[in-house]
């Protein structure tokens, strides 16, 4: 009995260790999301495929994220994750507004908004080390036409009920939370023949 036991433990270690280093390290939790009626497969989301397109080159993306002129300490590795988010969560919920109605589509673009708000959560905490100019840096790169546009979708689509506090699960962004929790009530807008 006792080896079973031991076998379980090592079985449970790797199942857990593997979700938290998929989770924390490289940042999805997709795996994580509860599936229902709402939330389906977000390996098998086709709105990916379909905004390959725009992610071809990001950087070219002229409305896109800009670095600060000046003296800043923004690292060009969190500004090249911080543009290839935004043009890839602007394709998702913007330009592919409908995608967002199918479960898969909607379990892929929920993890993804998780990883947008976490990477600039991320940054202004790095700022914040640096004091108020620093901040004001990092905020005005996420602040860029697709930044704002991104926020008005995601707005758009909580007040319709397209998206809802369960949709996140445990892994509700911040800065979601208040709009999420104002229109906790509010029926889901998507019609049968809603299409990425």
């Amino acid at each position: 009995m006792n080896l079973i036991a031991r076998g379980l433990f090592v079985v449970t270690g790797i199942a857990v260790g593997s979700f938290a280093i998929n989770h924390f390290v490289f940042g999805n939790t997709g795996d994580a999301l509860m599936r229902s009626s709402r939330i389906g497969e977000w390996r098998k989301a086709e709105v990916r495929e379909a905004c390959f397109p725009a992610m071809e080159n990001p950087e070219r993306d002229s409305m896109a994220p800009k670095m600060p002129v000046g003296p800043h300490r923004i690292a060009p590795s969190d500004h090249r994750r911080a543009v290839e988010l935004t043009v890839a969560l602007h394709c998702y919920v913007v330009t592919k507004q409908n995608a967002i109605c199918q479960p898969d589509n909607r379990a892929w673009i929920v993890d993804y908004i998780g990883k947008y708000y976490a990477k600039k959560k991320e940054m202004l905490a790095t700022a914040r080390n640096y004091g108020d100019a620093e901040v004001g840096k990092v905020e005005a790169l996420w602040n860029s036409n697709r930044n704002r546009a991104i926020d008005q979708a995601l707005a758009t689509h909580i007040k319709s009920g397209r998206l809802n506090r369960a949709d996140f699960g445990f892994f509700m962004p911040d800065a979601v939370e208040p709009l999420l929790a104002r229109y906790s009530a509010t029926a889901d807008s998507c019609t049968p023949a809603s299409k990425v």
